[in-house]
């Protein structure tokens, strides 16, 4: 029975679509093919808007470590100029340069004292590099010189005491160390290497005694004197300490 009825299923005609039904079929067709290449693509469109969307939140996330860090942005001590200025000023503050050497052995000539100071104690230490003295003939000075590296121990604010915005206050603290500490001593001048280049900044005591309108000697004798005159009449004033360093480089 069953044999008998596919032969008589084979045996028929087989049915022939007109133009029309076959151009139908044929969009049909067409719409179901753009449908899914359209969902196809969407599907990929979204799994690369993914990728992007995780690769951005992988480099924001860096980026947020590394300023945390300090690895990379110099100012990532803070955006805020005044904030910056403030918490460098207080660092220097926060520096104890009474009571560090014997006031007999205070003058230029004594290496001791005046390399305890270079590379022991003033902001800028790390990148001591060793100093000459000027002690043959007048005036008498000091030549300090730093080399700046990544190749040491310093970190905070004494890895940045040479960068732009903190150098013209690391100079005059520095400088007035000098010239209240060590009576002989007629000038001084700091020679900071980067990089294979050298640029020198002297200063004589004429001008830093013209800076603080008096004789900067009186400040060893007093740590209150010497915050009042120093840490906050003048480093505190930004204005005051570009304009002096301007001067300084113009003198030059």
């Amino acid at each position: 029975m069953n044999r008998k009825l596919d032969e008589r299923l084979k045996s028929m005609p087989k049915p022939r679509l007109n133009e029309v039904d076959k151009q139908k079929m044929h969009q049909t067709i067409m719409k179901q093919k753009i449908r899914k290449e359209r969902g196809s693509l969407m599907g990929n469109l979204k799994g690369i808007s993914m990728a992007f969307a995780s690769a951005a939140v992988i480099i924001l996330f860096s980026i947020i470590i590394f300023s945390e860090n300090g690895a990379i942005n110099p100012t990532s001590r803070g955006d805020n100029t005044e904030q910056v200025h403030d918490n460098y000023v207080s660092y220097l503050s926060s520096i104890e340069v009474h009571d560090q050497i014997n006031q007999d052995t205070a003058y230029i000539g004594n290496n001791g004292s005046l390399g305890k100071f270079h590379s022991q104690i003033l902001p800028g230490k790390y990148f001591a590099n060793g100093m000459e003295l000027q002690t043959s003939e007048d005036p008498m000075g000091i030549n300090m010189n730093y080399r700046l590296s990544e190749g040491n121990s310093a970190t905070d604010f004494e890895k940045d005491a040479f960068i732009e915005r903190n150098l013209p206050y690391t100079l005059i603290f520095n400088a007035t160390v000098y010239f209240t500490f060590f009576d002989n001593g007629e000038f001084v001048t700091f020679h900071i290497n980067s990089l294979g280049e050298t640029i020198s900044y002297t200063f004589n005591r004429e001008q830093i005694e013209e800076l603080y309108g008096k004789d900067v000697r009186v400040f060893k004798e007093d740590k209150k004197i010497w915050q009042e005159e120093v840490m906050q009449k003048v480093l505190n004033d930004r204005d005051m300490v570009e304009s002096f360093i301007a001067q300084i480089q113009k003198s030059e």
